[in-house]
């Protein structure tokens, strides 16, 4: 075996000295985060945008009937939360978007896990689950009609369809491209079929998994809104579309507001819950 010596003269002083703040520069500089620099770039977008539209209505470069002013629409929101018509229009969404996002990641994350077990049903499935992202599924909605009635539960299984695709289809990817070793670890430890699941497999598959129940509650969202928009009698998207058909734009602006506030908690949350979920992996 050969021995390689280096003199001390010439390592890098680095390797001598170690590293060492410039005193110019008074040490390491405080930098923003990713997370702060996207909430202030968004609040600054958002403000941007708010004073254009009140500057374009008071300027008369559109009329307050194709887009009111922002300080109108804040004061119909003031007279929109006190109503109880709006709350029960929130609530029947909310219930809805909840239910859809539960079931719809649980259908989702176990036909995932079925098409990585079985790979014979994913090769089958999976090409009709691409294509579905092609097809609107508010074409089935006189189906659910016809099965289930005019009622809560036909928006239900419809976004819930529409937020389980993204969910299987992610989690089958992650699951599919794992390591190979990690399976050869688990049956070196002798791991059992429920420890290789949840102690490798999903771990390891994690960044997919969660982009999976993004997509999942985005189209959950989208999915509610467009089906109440459509034939629903209740919920924000149905008080949306009535409120456009009667000409009353500053309150369907609120009710379009209170929609992105929806959008814009629900992102925080499933932010929240990655960070959970994804906490040490980078460790």
């Amino acid at each position: 075996m050969t021995t390689s010596y280096v003199a001390a003269d010439d390592l890098p002083s680095e390797t001598l000295h170690g590293s060492t703040p410039d005193p110019q520069t008074g040490g390491p500089r405080w930098r923003p985060g990713t997370l702060t620099v996207s909430v202030l770039s968004t609040i600054g977008l958002f403000a941007a945008f708010i004073a254009f539209c009140e500057i374009g209505v008071r300027a008369g470069w559109w009329g307050a009937g194709i887009l009111p002013a922002p300080s109108v629409i804040v004061a119909e929101l003031g007279t929109l939360l006190t109503e109880p018509q709006f709350w029960n229009d929130a609530g029947r969404t909310g219930f809805e978007v909840a239910l859809a996002i539960v079931f719809g990641g649980l259908l989702g994350f176990a036909a995932g896990l079925v098409f990585w077990k079985i790979p014979l049903i994913g090769r089958i499935f999976e090409p009709y689950l691409v294509s579905f992202y092609a097809v609107p599924l508010v074409l089935f909605y006189p189906v659910m009609i016809v099965l289930v009635g005019i009622n809560a539960m036909s928006v239900i299984i419809l976004a819930t369809i529409m937020a389980a695709i993204p969910m299987a289809l992610n989690t089958a990817v992650g699951l599919n491209t794992m390591p190979p070793v990690y399976m050869k670890l688990a049956r070196s430890l002798k791991a059992s079929p429920r420890q290789t699941l949840f102690a490798i497999a999903i771990p390891a598959a994690g960044p997919f998994i969660v982009a999976g129940l993004r997509l999942a509650v985005v189209y959950a969202l989208i999915g509610t809104i467009a089906m109440e928009f459509t034939t629903a009698q209740a919920g924000l998207g149905y008080r949306i579309r009535y409120l456009y058909e009667i000409f009353d734009n500053e309150l369907m602006f609120a009710y379009i507001v209170m929609v992105l506030v929806l959008s814009g908690v629900l992102t925080i949350l499933l932010a929240l819950v990655e960070r959970a979920l994804l906490r040490g992996r980078n460790l």
